[in-house]
């Protein structure tokens, strides 16, 4: 028999199997029709028409920095500068049945020229040391144009798009808009911009409304929810907000089973409810 067959009588070797609650698939631009399909495939796999769909963004710094105690439209134009003028470097993607299956995770790795495109120094040494390898953004990243299209063309958007989840998210649902405005400037201000983007993303969640201090890793960490990936890289983060958020859906809205995914048509019961429940289960027991 030559060497490297199988016999008809022989197994062929047993493939590994890849759990998608732990495993961060690296798109670029040679594979993201592929992922981006089975991206879509998870998403609409769930039957209710509730998935969850966690984002997180990797973008180069700040060109402005927000001022730190400014009313919102303040803060808003600060954003609107950074993001015009910046080009996003990583986009991952999280998602989840209704149920909370985890269906899998991505993190979409943009074209990023560190020679020519505008950065801040500082946020760069950042994203390096997270693991970012800026030689293959420059020969393999994918045009931001060409995913913007299929992310604005696709059912992750519109009428029947899943339930967006975000941790601190106003740079990550920014930076979305402007790729899926193919890098229009965004809106003047903040009304438009929630205007514009309720078009693309009607239901949205922001679990900073929840948990209103601390970083994402800090409540990770407080609430026993573990990281797979390297902190920093956009999938990493999207999959660990997707795991914190369906974590505090389980574990701390138990009662809320029949209401959870309903469009966040009880948000405010359901942010009171997880926030006092979230923040007990956080505290130390006593010695």
């Amino acid at each position: 028999m030559a060497p490297g067959k199988v016999s008809e009588h022989e197994s062929p070797p047993d493939t590994p199997t890849i759990n998608p609650e732990k495993h961060i698939v690296e798109v670029y631009n040679w594979n993201l029709d592929h992922e981006f399909n089975n991206l879509l495939a998870a998403a609409s796999g769930d039957a209710s028409g509730n998935a969850i769909l966690a984002i997180d963004m990797e973008f180069p710094g700040f060109l402005r920095q927000e001022p730190r105690s400014g009313a919102r439209a303040q803060r808003y134009q600060a954003l609107r500068e950074n993001v015009d003028r910046l080009r996003l470097i990583q986009l991952g993607a999280a998602v989840a049945d209704a149920d909370g299956t985890v269906r899998g995770a991505w993190s979409f790795n943009l074209k990023f020229d560190i020679d020519v495109d505008l950065q801040s120094e500082k946020s760069m040494a950042f994203l390096r040391a997270a693991g970012l390898d800026f030689s293959r953004h420059k020969k393999e990243g994918i045009d931001p144009g060409i995913l913007g299209r299929k992310l604005a063309n696709s059912s992750l958007v519109g009428q029947r798009a899943p339930n967006w989840v975000t941790f601190a998210g106003a740079y990550d649902l920014a930076y979305l808009l402007k790729l899926l405005t193919n890098g229009q400037p965004l809106p003047r201000d903040a009304n438009s911009f929630d205007v514009q983007l309720g078009m693309y993303c009607r239901r949205r969640h922001e679990l900073r409304d929840v948990l209103h201090y601390g970083s994402l890793d800090a409540w990770a960490a407080r609430l026993s929810v573990p990281r797979y990936g390297r902190s920093h890289t956009a999938g990493s983060d999207a999959l660990l907000t997707l795991n914190l958020f369906l974590f505090i859906m389980s574990n701390n809205c138990a009662q809320a089973e029949d209401r959870k995914w309903d469009a966040w048509q009880w948000q405010e019961q359901w942010e009171n409810e997880c926030w006092e429940m979230t923040i007990q289960q956080a505290r130390p027991e006593p010695p």
